[in-house]
């Protein structure tokens, strides 16, 4: 297994593609519009490093599942970058007229309970990113069906955030709170009203996601430890101890 540490920026050519697609998203109800925007504005830069690790990892023209589409802005930068992807939503009525115009076929299905609705060994990769953090039911259930639907040797995409981070680290120690990203978990249950998805139920370490993704069947073949910090200090701990970055990303295999 690879460990590396990925660039505190995109290419120029993937962040264009992501500012581009944006122009084409919009959500049905107006009370989304603010989460939206927020959404597309803070994750851009995340998601066009996305973008670059899937060029990377997935060879252009092969079929994709993106679990957890909604808002889009990933699965129609996939599209747009000549891959053939389908995505999968617990709420896709969300962007219904954009999903419309876009002509990508959005998949409704709660994960959590439900069969995914593909057969056996349907496509070439998976992307799985920000949402294992989100399972509140039974990831061993949603993580089998994650590794059925994948063709032999196909690639799965994962990101989550890192739960020992330098965030993680001192929130644990300094706040009495077990969180990298997220810490009101009266607010992340209650996106399950607002937005129609749950927030963060619980983040976890990488040896963490590791375990849970070998012992689901996948093969894990490189972590990827990514993520910026908005001071100059912890930059610069983040250069000399990547494993101290916010985020990471894992690419793992369905075996032979």
């Amino acid at each position: 297994m690879n460990f590396e540490s990925q660039s505190f920026f995109p290419s120029e050519k993937s962040l264009k593609t992501i500012e581009d697609c944006a122009k084409s998203l919009s959500p049905e109800r107006n009370n989304l519009s603010e989460w939206h925007d927020s959404y597309v504005s803070n994750h851009k830069l995340r998601i066009a490093l996305d973008l670059d690790i899937a060029k990377e990892k997935v060879t252009q023209g092969s079929s994709i599942l993106e679990f957890g589409s909604v808002p889009l802005l990933f699965t129609t930068a996939l599209s747009a970058s000549n891959y053939n992807v389908t995505g999968i939503d617990v709420a896709p009525e969300r962007y219904k007229s954009t999903i419309d115009k876009i002509g990508i076929e959005v998949i409704k299905c709660d994960i959590e309970t439900e069969t995914l609705p593909f057969a056996d060994n349907s496509f070439d990769a998976v992307v799985f990113n920000e949402l294992f953090e989100h399972l509140r039911i039974n990831p061993v259930f949603t993580l089998s069906e994650v590794l059925r639907i994948m063709k032999p040797g196909g690639t799965m995409m994962l990101s989550s955030p890192n739960l020992r981070s330098l965030n993680g680290v001192f929130n644990f120690l300094v706040r009495n709170r077990a969180y990298s990203c997220s810490g009101n978990t009266y607010a992340e249950y209650q996106k399950l009203e607002k937005l129609g998805h749950m927030g963060h139920v619980r983040e976890y370490t990488t040896k963490e996601v590791i375990e849970f993704l070998e012992n689901s069947g996948f093969i894990v073949t490189e972590v990827i430890y990514r993520g910026r910090f908005g001071s100059n200090l912890k930059q610069i701990v983040a250069k000399l101890f990547p494993s101290l970055r916010p985020f990471a990303s894992y690419v793992a295999k369905k075996p032979m």
